[in-house]
Parts: structure tokens; sequence; C-alpha cells
């Protein structure tokens, strides 16, 4: 065991970092074991929701039968009445205008609770770090963007998400996962230092 001890003090950054990933990989796993039981007890289903039934803003439906944007701010308002955890937009638009914000419980939409979608065969993918009961979507700035075409065009609440999708973290997450292993290291390395200094004083 003082071997162990000895080798991790020596290699402390490499210590930090597989401890990190450890947690991360453990953190991913339980978000995933966790949607698996939703979907197996009903607490989470996948439903289509209609784009007529949400509450929108700068986005209108043509005479010709298409969802238009029509300002600079288009916005798309989910209230889906269960733990949303995915979004899937069937649109031919761009995946790289896409971006949606989640919020509990008469919370405000912040950039701290901001996901970046993903372009798929099907769509636009949005998928939340955390089940949400309200969702904003911001399909495109700018007016004259096609996000979908007929009346009865519609978006799917929770879609089943590929198994990798879960460790893939956000760009604040890969920033700490970069960051605060190395400051922890060092942290550790000057406490063993110091630590170090204080024996040999009262020996």
């Amino acid at each position: 065991m003082k071997r162990v001890f000895a080798w991790a003090a020596a290699h402390l950054v490499a210590v930090c970092y597989l401890l990190a990933l450890a947690l991360w990989a453990l953190w991913a796993l339980g978000n995933a074991g966790w949607d698996a039981v939703g979907f197996a007890t009903g607490r989470l289903t996948t439903v289509h929701v209609p784009l007529s039934s949400l509450q929108s803003q700068d986005i209108a439906l043509t005479d010709e039968g298409l969802w238009v944007t029509t300002g600079a701010d288009p916005q798309f308002h989910l209230q889906a009445g269960q733990p949303v955890r995915s979004v899937l937009f069937e649109t031919g638009a761009p995946a790289s205008g896409f971006e949606g914000y989640w919020a509990d419980g008469g919370q405000d939409f912040s950039l701290r609770r901001r996901v970046w979608a993903d372009e798929t065969a099907g769509g636009v993918l949005l998928v939340l770090p955390e089940a949400a009961q309200t969702l904003r979507i911001d399909p495109a700035a700018g007016a004259g963007v096609v996000l979908a075409e007929g009346k009865n065009a519609s978006l799917t609440v929770n879609p089943p998400v590929a198994f990798w999708r879960y460790f893939v973290p956000r760009a604040e997450q890969a920033l700490a996962l970069a960051v605060l292993p190395a400051a922890a290291a060092v942290a550790l390395d000057l406490g063993l230092f110091w630590k170090g200094r204080l024996l040999k004083k009262r020996g």
C-alpha cells in the first residue's frame, strides 16, 4: 500500500485526471441508467408535439405551409407535461443555428442553462444534461429561415439517444475536466511539500 501511495504522490497530475475521468464516467452511467429506468416506468415517454401547439416568437406558418422565421429572435417554448431530456426537431435548417435553454419551476432562462444542437440524420437534436420541465428552442437568428414544412409539422420529445452521448461533456464541463484536475494536483503537491517541511522542522 505504501508503494501505491508513493507512486500516486509522484504522479499527482495523472492520478487527478484519472479520478476526474472515473467520476465523470460514473456520473454519465448514472444518467443513462436513470433515463433507462424512466422509460421503463413511464416517467419518460417519447411523444410528438405539433409546432402549432407551441408558444412561439418571430415564427409564422405561411400560406404555403412553411414554418419560417420572421424576426431577429425566433423562439419556440415547450412545456411537455413530463421531464424533458432530449428533443428532435425535424428540419433542413443547419444545426449550427439551433440552441436550447431549459428551466424548472419559474426559473428564468439563462446562458448557464444552454445547450447547442447536434445535426443528425433525422434533423436537429438537443440533449439536455438534466431533466427539465420547460424548454426554449432558438432555431436560427434572422428572418426568412425555413424551419419545417406542413401544418402538422412536429418535434419529438424524448427520442431515444445514443448511449455515447451521455459521455459527451458540455463546453463548461469539458473546461472543468481540463482545468480542475491540474489545479487539484498543484494544491495537493503544495500540501505535501509543506507537510514535509513541517515534519522536518519537528524532527
